[in-house]
């Protein structure tokens, strides 16, 4: 195996910032490396895997005490194993007849995490017939992420940054020509979440291309400082909820009939016709909670949003705590899914579909002490990015808000009318009226 230099993480700092950066040493003069002496080089939380990575005959005891190989049928292959930022990624062909299910089941990851000597092992599936370990000792998402500071420069709408990657990557989401599902159970980082997409967006709010619409069951006390000013529109109960609701239907509906008189396939945001972003905070409390008629008439409406929305650049982004098909009957319509902390396993396939968990999607085991953290998956695709939005605290809100604004509220007279008479018309040093 070829010499790597590989970035490391220690204690949650990445090597570029200070961390350890570590060359895998195969040995040098005319005696090879043996697996010992390659594991004596590696750091000490990951020296038994690399030990037993390292030796073929070792990761064959390993693979058949799991009974994912033996000698009568063969082994899966080792194909390479490297170094990243959390650990270790070890990609395997797997046996004919094998499937992810057989690797990413609770009880074989535990027993890979016991064999190797660490807190946890994941796996998922890069490729048909292949099986990628991630082999974890490090969490780099346990460190809150910070948002950047206020850049005055263009925003790319497809690609609107939000927080980090477990990788050091920026995490960026598609808003415009999409609709995002985001779930979370209380404290799991959804206003973190919503708050870093609308900094992102905010050099475009407050130019005008971007229009929120943001409706907040809850009363307003998460959002409430946005209204009249980062907002255009702003709802916190049943009927005016509804009423922004349909207000964006027949807006959506106008556009499309101009899009298809003119030609046209997908709107490109303009000052005069904005992208619209309809942000709606627990959903569940007019999907599940209100009464029958509201209930019916909130999903017609996200119904027809969700459908026919993203080519007329209309976009939905639902937050809520319990993603069942009975509090959002829709999901499906949402292309990009975000699943945060989550109370049961059962609630990761509801958000990101069945057998997620066993692509790598393990809402269920997110630390409830790293608000923000949580997995992205997108349609046409079948693997998971694990992430973190940056923290907003109610101070960084407080400045989005102030920084972004298009309109900026207007708290008094802007001049001195103190001496103004309501009763003089101006006209008294006028001369006499012509008759």
């Amino acid at each position: 195996m070829s010499a790597l230099v590989s970035l490391f993480v220690t204690g949650g700092t990445v090597a570029a910032a200070g961390g350890l950066v570590w060359m895998r040493n195969l040995g040098t003069g005319t005696r090879p490396a043996t697996a010992a002496d390659i594991a004596a080089d590696a750091p000490v939380e990951l020296r038994t895997a690399v030990f037993v990575l390292a030796d073929p005959l070792q990761t064959n005891l390993m693979l058949a005490a799991l009974r994912l190989g033996s000698v009568e049928g063969g082994f899966p292959q080792l194909e390479r194993y490297d170094y990243s930022t959390f650990g270790l990624e070890v990609d395997l062909l797997m046996l004919g007849g094998q499937s992810l299910a057989d690797w990413s089941n609770d009880e074989t990851l535990n027993q890979f995490a016991t064999y190797l000597g660490v807190p946890k092992v994941t796996a998922s599936s890069p490729e048909p017939s292949w099986v990628r370990l991630q082999v974890r000792v490090f969490d780099t998402l346990a460190t809150p992420a910070t948002m950047p500071e206020v850049v005055h420069n263009g925003v790319d709408l497809e690609a609107v940054p939000v927080g980090i990657t477990e990788d050091y990557d920026t995490w960026r989401l598609r808003i415009l020509y999409s609709h995002i599902l985001l779930a979370g159970a209380t404290g799991s980082g959804k206003g973190s979440v919503l708050w870093s997409i609308l900094a992102g967006l905010g050099v475009a709010i407050l130019a005008g291309l971007v229009e929120v619409r943001l409706a907040d069951p809850k009363g307003g006390a998460e959002f409430g400082r946005g209204e009249d000013r980062l907002f255009t529109r702003f709802a916190v109960d049943s009927g005016s909820i509804l009423a922004l609701l349909s207000e964006a239907v027949e807006e959506m509906d106008e556009r499309l009939v101009r899009m298809r008189q003119a030609g046209v396939r997908k709107h490109v945001p303009t000052v005069d016709e904005p992208l619209i972003l309809i942000i709606i905070d627990e959903a569940a409390s007019l999907s599940s909670y209100a009464e029958r008629d509201e209930r019916e008439e909130f999903r017609r409406l996200t119904g027809l949003l969700l459908s026919k929305g993203r080519a007329a650049a209309v976009s939905v982004i639902a937050a809520l705590q319990d993603p069942s098909k009975e509090t959002m009957p829709n999901r499906q319509l949402f292309p990009v899914r975000i699943g945060l902390r989550l109370d049961e396993p059962n609630q990761t396939a509801m958000v990101h579909g069945q057998g997620a968990r066993d692509r790598g999607a393990r809402c269920d085991e997110i630390n409830e002490h790293t608000p923000g953290v949580g997995y992205v998956g997108e349609d046409g695709t079948t693997g998971f990015v694990r992430v973190r939005a940056f923290w907003v605290s109610d101070e960084a809100a407080d400045a989005i808000v102030d920084t972004y604004s298009p309109a900026p509220e207007i708290a008094g007279p802007t001049e001195d009318y103190s001496g103004f008479d309501p009763d003089d018309l101006g006209d008294e040093n006028e001369g006499p009226v012509a008759a």
